[in-house]
């Protein structure tokens, strides 16, 4: 009987992915017929779908035997994990209406393309990272600095939208709901930098194992990291200078945020790599 109850973590995943697509659809209609925003019901929903997107990543990272971030199915809903997982965090300190409702977006969009594309899900010998911890805080770090871009993405929507909306003075649905172009630059600078830091460590982590093992990092992953990295501490740069500012600083982030999605694809060749090499050794000590 109790077999019959036990949920696998792909089925784990995919009932958070519904629910957060779930919220979102929840948000347009409320948004539509212009009823008050359901701020605490958007709570709950974001809530469910993180609980059993959190019960699907430790299903998953018990039967690889090491943290989930061994293949881009495994990145997205990491990425889409920790997306929520900041939104619990900062949300209430900023008080930003729709951040909710963009995170159900974009976190169920994330999720679900993972589930919709069985490529993304290829598999690879437990213990990918070689048991080696600063891979693994390096890659997790990683992760949710992405998420963290994520965020600073989303709230440059937000301000572009509603900039959008005070240059054609357009005042109701949407734009009533969201928070001021002040209070949207403010966040998305504080992100940025934050988020900036977070990646700067998870590099340092990262460089501890490419000096003693330099053979084992593709150089196109390296490059494609670094690229991300220099990117963004370069609009962080600009922007405390003054020189990169209000619209263009939110599309530069938008656009950083998609390149920075792009270049999993070099980390994932890189991670095959470490597996690969990490099992053969494994073999052949046994």
């Amino acid at each position: 009987m109790l077999e019959e109850i036990v949920i696998s973590a792909r089925e784990a995943l995919a009932v958070g992915a519904s629910i957060y697509l779930g919220a979102f659809v929840f948000g347009i209609i409320a948004l539509l017929i212009r009823k008050p925003y359901p701020r605490t019901a958007m709570f709950a929903l974001l809530t469910g779908g993180f609980l059993f997107q959190t019960l699907g990543l430790n299903l998953r990272g018990a039967e690889i035997k090491g943290c989930p971030l061994g293949n881009i199915f495994e990145i997205s809903q990491f990425i889409a994990w920790s997306l929520v997982l900041l939104y619990f965090l900062i949300g209430p300190a900023f008080k930003l209406r729709l951040l909710g409702f963009f995170t159900a977006g974009l976190a169920g969009f994330l999720a679900a393309t993972a589930l919709l594309i069985p490529n993304w899900d290829q598999p690879y010998p437990p213990g990918i990272f070689g048991g080696n911890p600063w891979i693994e805080l390096h890659a997790a770090l990683a992760i949710f600095s992405y998420a963290m871009f994520a965020i600073v993405a989303l709230v440059s929507a937000m301000f572009l939208i509603q900039q959008h909306g005070l240059k054609n003075k357009q005042f109701k649905g949407l734009y009533q709901h969201l928070p001021s172009v002040q209070q949207l630059d403010l966040m998305a600078k504080r992100l940025l930098i934050t988020g900036v830091v977070v990646l700067s460590a998870a590099l340092i982590f990262g460089a501890v194992f490419w000096i003693n093992h330099p053979e084992r990092v593709p150089v196109f992953k390296l490059a494609a990291t670094c690229f991300v990295w220099a990117g963004y501490l370069t609009v962080v740069v600009l922007r405390l200078q003054k020189r990169l500012v209000t619209r263009r600083h939110a599309i530069a982030s938008i656009a950083l945020f998609i390149f920075a999605l792009a270049s999993l694809w070099p980390v994932q060749s890189a991670r095959d790599t470490i597996g690969t090499e990490a099992s053969a050794t494994q073999q052949t000590s046994e």
